[in-house]
């Protein structure tokens, strides 16, 4: 897998957590969590995107496969 920048993540992470610290190990498993969404997301995008004979992936895709990982 690529690696998601880890600062990026942190930022995320850190926008959301408040006045919550984050540890350097909570942001490599934040990287390794957001990582395995993403694949997963494009799969399922892909999936749907053959599924309606086209070989390029559209928003309404990945809108229609985060619906279906939530």
């Amino acid at each position: 897998m690529a690696n998601l920048p880890s600062s990026n993540v942190r930022r995320l992470l850190a926008t959301n957590a408040g006045d919550i610290r984050i540890s350097a190990e909570a942001v490599v498993k934040g990287v390794d969590a957001a990582e395995e969404y993403l694949t997963r997301l494009g799969e399922r995008a892909a999936s749907i995107a053959r599924g309606h004979m086209r070989k390029t992936i559209m928003p309404e895709d990945l809108e229609a496969a985060k619906k279906l990982l939530i």
